[in-house]
């Protein structure tokens, strides 16, 4: 099994800097251009997961939809999915934060989310949270698309490595119009894909 693991396409506050984590905020057009990008991509790779899962955001929805057009896959809601909380960042502009205690804010983006937001999740902490669901799903069934969020997304692929270090998770990110493709068993990265046209 391939597991495809797909951040949501750009929205507004990915464009302006703003903080997004729990706040429900829908794609721009140029994060509905990225997932159709992404969409042909894989048809153009033949790649046809025969489950798309996604986060519960309509953010992440709408994008599993998009990736999921003209084939007869139903897309599935997975709350578990939801992004890494980051809350009291959550809705502010990153240079406002930045400004307000520049040391403070660049010693916990240097964590790469193993320090929590203050009143937010680290990335351990969604780590243990995604653990049920990736721990039922059936490598037999052929390959598998998810939908989330950069956090939880790095969270995803940390918990398939073992891997937690500041190096890993760097790695680990991803821009809003990329894939990354991984063997399920045993887990390993083996490409990414991206479309760069709107990024």
């Amino acid at each position: 099994m391939t597991l495809l693991i797909a951040r949501h396409g750009q929205t507004d506050w990915n464009r302006l800097g703003r903080w997004q984590s729990r706040s429900d905020v829908p794609l721009n057009d140029a994060g509905r251009a990225q997932a159709k990008g992404l969409r042909d991509i894989l048809r153009a790779r033949e790649l046809y997961p025969s489950r798309i899962i996604c986060s519960p955001l309509q953010r992440a929805q709408e994008t599993a939809s998009l990736l999921a057009e003209d084939t007869n896959v139903q897309p599935e809601t997975e709350s578990l999915l939801v992004e890494l909380n980051l809350g009291e960042f959550e809705g502010r502009f990153e240079q406002d934060i930045r400004a307000a205690d520049p040391a403070a804010y660049a010693r916990w983006r240097e964590t790469c989310y193993l320090e929590a937001a203050p009143g937010g999740e680290s990335i351990l902490d969604v780590a243990d949270r995604i653990a049920p669901f990736l721990e039922v799903l059936d490598d037999s069934a052929g390959d598998i698309l998810v939908v989330g969020h950069q956090g939880v997304n790095m969270a995803m692929k940390a918990q398939l490595s073992d891997c937690f270090s500041v190096e890993c998770l760097m790695a680990f990110r991803q821009g809003n119009d990329e894939i990354d493709l991984w063997d399920f068993n045993p887990p390993r990265s083996i490409g990414r894909l991206r479309t760069r046209a709107l990024a």
